[in-house]
């Protein structure tokens, strides 16, 4: 999320969950459950999410309660793909530009009014609102005239999307856009009731999306309680348009940042599930729990400030990333069927005709630590620098980051002979750092928002928000550009491969590994989605009280 979503960045990653195991990622697919008892359960989410206002949203954590409390014109289905939502069906135009939807009559807000097309249109003009200086900006140039409005070029008004009454939506793209009816599901794109919005903007500090009473919804659930860096609670939402379509009455996400404190609670039976981080796996298996592995379609890697002047340096970032033992490290310290990282993009993306990254194959070689040691040399010389250069390692304060961020730190000092400060934040500030450019090298994770490599490749285009080190390449931007316009299947994935080698080339970031993440859930606890697009989908879930 990503989704592209800004992955939880929680390098803490103390949830987690299964592709391998319990069949395809996921425990839906059961016929019809028969519902009896008490419908509440408890998950760990982690972390505090940093806020939810969706226009402005970039991270896992807060695009997990987002999937529950908002609805798009499309939803998911259990195999990721596009269902109805607000709209019922759409109508393609055979040039694949524009995009018409029907939406419900009888879909509303949680205070009883209604959800129309022009709540679609303003919250796609704000995503481009150069002044909200949104992450996911760019995907809205996309629409026709996106970018010449973010630039403040043209008036909002003539951005591509327009209501013809309160139940139909058309929008009109730059480009044909395959991966377009996918978008709609993701949170940016989620409908803002314009009047309730604008209540929470004061000058130019805008709180929607800050606090459970800041929000308004239109998905099946709403957030009834919002105890910050304690617990979300959420309800279900008396005015959405089908209340049998969920099984849940009450979902309560605590935020416990201690891998270990939250297995004692689900060992206690406080959780109903809970991330299985590093060691903790096996002890699940040992204490008779059922485990389960899936591919949360995250990548993870050193992310370089090069705005800076020892980062700036290529040989610099090629050394740091060489010196790493990414083998051992998924071994010894992650512990899990995660995998070592030799190129950039999520092996779960589908390329041309394989998946992506079979298509492009390794593109350096690990535990290469005699050639780091003689690159940082060199990139010192060219950076001008003699003696021992000061590097600051910005991570996550979880336990698992820390212990991530710890090991990293020694691959280091062993192969590369160089002390790295690590400094550790909580989640929300190592954001808002990133955001800032506050950092030298920070430990970063991105998660997919859509099948497509473009949704990891795109991160480093010069104009892209997320692109938090700031690198800058007309190279690399006509590669983005030239792929987004080409029609041409084989030639527009010639030119993502090209993009991805490049990325190995610059070592705009350093790869580490592809991420497996490993949960348990209660015999009870049922239904439960999880996979590289849905990290948490509790929307078919149920509790099954027979099996306590």
């Amino acid at each position: 999320m990503k989704v592209r979503r800004l992955l939880s960045l929680l390098l803490a990653v103390a949830i987690a969950a299964s592709m391998l195991l319990a069949g395809c990622g996921s425990q839906a697919g059961e016929a019809k459950p028969k519902i009896e008892g008490p419908q509440k359960v408890r998950i760990n989410i982690a972390a505090e999410p940093p806020q939810m206002n969706t226009i402005t949203t970039s991270d896992t954590t807060s695009f997990t309660v987002i999937r529950h409390v908002f609805e798009g014109l499309v939803t998911l289905d259990k195999d990721n793909r596009p269902a109805p939502g607000i709209a019922t069906k759409w109508d393609i135009s055979k040039d694949g530009l524009t995009y018409t939807f029907e939406l419900r009559k009888n879909a509303k807000w949680s205070d009883g009014t209604p959800v129309t097309a022009n709540d679609f249109v303003f919250a796609m003009r704000e995503l481009v609102n150069a002044a909200n200086a949104a992450p996911y900006a760019s995907m809205g140039f996309l629409i026709k005239n996106g970018e010449k409005v973010f630039n403040g070029e043209m008036k909002p008004e003539e951005l591509g999307v327009k209501a013809e009454g309160d139940n139909k939506l058309v929008v009109t793209l730059e480009i044909p856009t395959a991966y377009f009816l996918d978008l709609m599901a993701f949170g940016i794109f989620m409908p803002v009731n314009e009047a309730f919005y604008k209540k929470t903007v004061d000058g130019d500090k805008v709180t929607y999306g800050t606090e459970a009473d800041k929000m308004i919804y239109n998905g099946p659930y709403m957030i009834k309680e919002w105890a910050h860096e304690d617990k979300i609670i959420l309800v279900r939402n008396p005015n959405y348009y089908d209340p049998k379509k969920t099984y849940l009455d009450e979902i309560s996400m605590a935020m416990i940042n201690d891998s270990n404190a939250a297995y004692n609670m689900y060992a206690g039976d406080e959780l109903d599930m809970v991330g299985l981080a590093g060691d903790l796996l096996n002890k699940a298996k040992n204490d008779g729990y059922d485990v389960y592995q899936y591919s949360d379609g995250s990548s993870w890697y050193l992310e370089f400030n090069h705005k800076d002047k020892l980062m700036g340096n290529v040989n610099i970032r090629k050394a740091l990333t060489m010196a790493l033992d990414r083998e051992s490290f998924v071994k010894n310290v992650v512990k899990n069927d995660s995998l070592p990282a030799l190129s950039f993009t999520s092996p779960d993306i589908k390329g041309e005709k394989d998946y992506f990254k079979k298509e492009v194959g390794d593109l350096f070689k690990d535990k290469q630590y005699d050639e780091a040691k003689k690159l940082f040399a060199k990139g010192l010389e060219e950076a001008g620098i003699s003696g021992t250069p000061k590097i600051e390692f910005l991570s996550g304060d979880s336990d698992v980051a820390k212990k991530q961020a710890t090991a990293m730190q020694e691959f280091w000092r062993k192969n590369l002979g160089i002390e790295v400060e690590i400094v550790t934040v909580p989640f929300k500030t190592r954001l808002q750092r990133m955001q800032d450019g506050q950092f030298q090298m920070v430990y970063a994770g991105w998660g997919p928002d859509y099948n497509d490599p473009m949704t990891f490749v795109d991160l480093w285009e010069s104009t892209n928000t997320n692109n938090h080190g700031k690198y800058t390449s007309a190279d690399y931007d006509k590669l983005i550009q030239d792929a987004r316009k080409e029609t041409d299947t084989k030639k527009r994935f010639e030119l993502l491969k090209s993009a991805e080698k490049k990325i190995v080339d610059d070592m705009i970031v350093g790869p580490i590994y592809f991420r497996m993440v490993p949960y348990s859930t209660k015999p009870a606890f049922k239904g439960v989605v999880r996979n590289a697009f849905q990290d948490i989908n509790l929307l078919w879930a149920y509790m099954d009280n027979s099996a306590k």
